[in-house]
């Protein structure tokens, strides 16, 4: 803003001075302003930071711990246990399966048949049929089933739950929170620094040129809280529960049909032509079957199984432990520290940072105001002769 209203003013001013030198009748030539960029070479010098690092010899003495060995003696009581051994006497009863051979009666029937052949007249008349109705014997033999149910003993093998108490470890734990702090992420700014600073490195303060440099911050920290699962052993009485096999016996109803033979008389009606005027006579043989029944007898041998309780007795031994309380006299070493002072030399860093000038050739650009002259308008016979740019009348004008 300052660099416009500086060619402002100075433009006015130049108008001016025109102005009251064509009303004095100095000069009849009239300008005009026109800015012009003009770039230069302008050398710049800045400054280097050198770090170097010296070696600084000093003397440190330090406190090391000595061990040493001491005897010394610990007494305590020990508790001895000594087993004793007595016999006690346990009754039980005690099943003991017993087999026995039992014969069962599996008789059955069998159906024979028995053909049989008799003869039947059958009369014919010549001259004239005549129909006549004769009634007929008709033997039918019927199978009627007949169920027995029998009990039988059946012997199975049952599991039944034992539950006995085991002392085991168990963990009870649980998850808890715990946090961890995570420092926050290093990056580098532009900060403003002073004259005056403290070196981070030797601790001592130094001066440099206030201005603007790169600095290295730390964001805040970052705290996350994560589960993490905490073991609790305790020790527990549980119940453990296993299977033991017994053997019974239960009845059970077992139904079989058999089949009885059964036979039934049955009249039937037979139409049978008979001739009036002359009667023949003729016999057919008939063939009926007629069935026997016979008894097979068969005696089946079975196996039973029953349980014959038994009692026993049985000696089981039975451990008592007594304790016996005893005092002992252990030797230990013991390892005792004493802290001795020793003094070494060492060699510490030191970093020390000089500034070195750097000099380079920048380009950079100002407008110049020139002032051209101008012709006033005249006829079209006469030529006009273009100005040229004198160097002189240039305006220096303020850089940018």
């Amino acid at each position: 803003m300052k660099n416009i209203s500086f060619l402002a003013m100075l433009m006015v001013a130049t108008a001016a001075t025109f102005i009251l030198t064509a009303e004095a009748g100095q000069a009849t030539t009239q300008y005009r302003l026109e800015p012009v960029s003009v770039i230069e070479q302008v050398p710049v010098t800045t400054y280097k930071r050198v770090t170097e690092t010296q070696f600084i010899e000093e003397k440190i003495t330090r406190y090391e711990t000595v061990w040493e060995t001491e005897t010394r003696e610990r007494r305590y009581t020990v508790a001895r246990q000594v087993p004793e051994t007595s016999y006690t006497e346990r009754r039980y009863t005690v099943q003991r399966p017993v087999e026995e051979t039992v014969y069962r009666d599996t008789s059955f029937n069998v159906v024979r048949r028995v053909p049989e052949t008799s003869e039947r007249e059958e009369r014919h008349l010549v001259a004239r049929q005549v129909m006549e109705t004769q009634e007929r014997q008709v033997y039918e033999t019927r199978r009627v089933p007949v169920q027995e149910t029998t009990m039988e003993e059946r012997i199975y093998t049952v599991n039944r739950p034992v539950t006995n108490y085991v002392e085991q470890v168990v963990d009870r734990g649980q998850y808890v929170n715990q946090v961890q702090t995570q420092p926050g992420q290093t990056y580098s700014r532009l900060a403003w620094h002073r004259a005056n600073y403290i070196d981070p490195v030797t601790g001592e303060s130094r001066w440099r040129i206030p201005g603007f440099y790169f600095t290295d911050m730390q964001g805040p920290e970052q705290h996350t809280v994560n589960r993490v699962y905490q073991p609790n052993h305790v020790l527990e009485t549980v119940p453990v529960t296993s299977t033991v096999q017994e053997r019974r016996i239960e009845q059970v109803p077992i139904t079989r049909t058999t089949f009885q033979e059964e036979r039934v008389a049955r009249t039937e009606q037979v139409q049978v032509p008979r001739v009036i005027q002359e009667e023949v006579v003729r016999k057919v043989p008939v063939t009926t079957y007629r069935e026997i029944v016979e008894r097979v007898e068969q005696q089946t041998p079975v196996t039973v199984r029953r349980m014959v309780t038994e009692e026993r007795v049985e000696q089981v031994p039975v451990t008592t432990v007594k304790t016996i309380m005893e005092e002992r006299v252990e030797p230990y070493e013991v390892r005792v520290a004493r802290v001795v002072p020793v003094t070494r030399t060492v060699q510490r860093p030191v970093t020390v940072t000089n500034w070195v000038p750097h000099t380079y050739t920048m380009e950079r650009q100002r407008t110049e105001i020139r002032r051209i002259p101008t012709t006033p308008a005249v006829s079209q016979e006469t030529p006009i002769a273009r100005p040229t740019v004198d160097p002189a009348d240039t305006i220096p004008t303020v850089p940018k």
